[in-house]
């Protein structure tokens, strides 16, 4: 489960869509196309048939950056391709294991169950002195704050994810 796409096999991929885009089969702009035709249109109509040419300089430059987020956005492109091949392959639950080990977030919030300090400081966050909170309010914000810390090392326990 520790199949990685290389840099060759990410080159292929890159000619793969260039070679799709010169068929027509794909057209990287084709989100914004629709918008700059519009544009084009009404600038015509209106008279402004010169400024064509600016907007037709956009759709390039456009498809230049989009080309230029294929380096950008290397790392996530050749994960989403090995996960795609892996899904072929392996069960769906192993495919979930191993996203789990790459996000981002997941990490960070494994990180954050590690550090108590961290951890017990936002669980604290917004129950004290806050300008609003009524002499109700703070009793269920210490009850729940107090229950919170009670079941707090069983959550944990629980809660425990391993990398």
């Amino acid at each position: 489960n520790n199949f990685e796409v290389d840099d060759l096999t990410y080159r292929e991929f890159q000619d793969f869509v260039e070679q799709k885009c010169k068929s027509g089969d794909i057209r990287l702009e084709s989100l914004y196309s629709g918008p700059l035709n519009e544009l084009k249109r009404v600038l015509k109509q209106s008279g402004y048939s010169g400024s064509e040419r600016e907007v037709e300089q956009l759709q390039a430059k456009i498809i230049r950056d989009i080309k230029g987020d294929f380096e950008k956005y290397k790392a996530d492109i050749k994960e989403d391709i090995a996960t795609s091949i892996l899904s072929r392959y392996i069960p769906e639950s192993m495919i979930l294991e191993r996203g789990l080990r790459t996000d981002k977030q997941a990490i960070a919030a494994a990180k954050l169950l590690r550090n108590d300090g961290n951890f017990d400081k936002i669980l604290a966050k917004g129950s004290r002195n806050e300008p609003s909170t009524t002499v109700g309010d703070s009793l269920n914000l210490a009850s729940t704050a107090s229950d919170q810390l009670q079941s707090k090392n069983s959550e944990r326990a629980a809660m425990q994810v391993k990398f």
